[in-house]
């Protein structure tokens, strides 16, 4: 067994598939509705100062024996791989992030996306890593400027010229993924399908996203997964719930309501996680004891 197909049966297991699948678009999607389900995005290990590995093996390790999260790298890099072991023809692009923000100057190309490629030309973009704002679905490329229906939220992919942005904070970027929130459009990230990236690209994005004061992701404890009717994020204790039914907020303060919300709720392995180095860095950030 070669170790990319090692990997595959590991992620097909993982997702609970008994059933073959085919390289075709309805079990793309298949794919993916069970990936954001079983496959929830975190960032402990940048949080607590921690190595992010890039190398596909410790990923496989992490996410699927190890039963823990991962964010856009570690998630698309996966999935590249295992979709293009089920025969499919997909690729790894950097993207530009502008969710919560209105730059002035181009953003560094941080998310990491998956883009599959039919032999009709038919472009769809794959990406399960996005944490609080990750499509519920997989986006069609090629219906550009057209509403694109999800389990949640609506989403649509327009030409970047339309997002509102200025021109100097978009270069290189031809599309602008967008989400349909409280009534408005709201730009997500954008991205170029004829940008290809170098694996040297994806190492200083990762070195970057994991090590930078300046990241998101080496200051706020976040995680995020995704079903049918409801997008559970988790930030800094606290816990957001939006869905078909209503949203809900919870606050937690204790380490016994946080390890249990991540097991329970994000289905994660919490056995080997350093829960007095999280509490001690949430608390600087203001996490009150009960």
């Amino acid at each position: 067994m070669n170790p990319d197909d090692r990997i595959s049966k590991l992620y097909l297991n993982k997702l609970g598939f008994s059933e073959n699948l085919r390289p075709n678009l309805d079990h793309l999607k298949l794919i993916f509705s069970r990936h954001i389900e079983h496959l929830p995005f975190g960032n402990l290990n940048s949080f607590l100062g921690d190595k992010v590995s890039i190398d596909v093996n410790d990923i496989a390790q992490k996410l699927l024996v190890e039963g823990r999260e991962g964010y856009c790298l570690e998630q698309n890099l996966l999935t590249s791989l295992v979709l293009n072991e089920l025969g499919y023809n997909a690729c790894n692009l950097l993207a530009r992030v502008y969710y919560q923000q209105n730059p002035l100057e181009a953003p560094i190309r941080t998310h990491l996306v998956t883009v599959v490629k039919f032999q009709n030309d038919q472009l769809f973009l794959f990406d399960p890593g996005f944490g609080g704002m990750t499509p519920a679905q997989v986006l069609s490329l090629n219906l550009v400027g057209e509403t694109q229906l999800t389990p949640l939220e609506p989403y649509r992919i327009i030409p970047v010229k339309e997002s509102g942005i200025v021109a100097e904070a978009l270069i290189g970027m031809q599309y602008m993924v967008q989400a349909f929130v409280r009534n408005e459009w709201i730009n997500i990230y954008a991205l170029n399908p004829e940008q290809s990236v170098a694996q040297s690209d994806i190492m200083i994005a990762n070195w970057f996203i994991s090590t930078s004061p300046d990241s998101l992701f080496t200051q706020d404890l976040i995680f995020s997964i995704v079903d049918e009717d409801n997008r559970l994020n988790f930030r800094n204790g606290k816990l957001m719930v939006y869905g078909k039914n209503g949203n809900s907020k919870q606050q937690f303060t204790t380490v016994e309501e946080i390890r249990d919300c991540l097991k329970t709720k994000f289905k994660l392995n919490v056995d080997g996680m350093n829960f007095h180095k999280l509490m001690v860095k949430l608390e600087k950030l203001g996490l009150q004891k009960a």
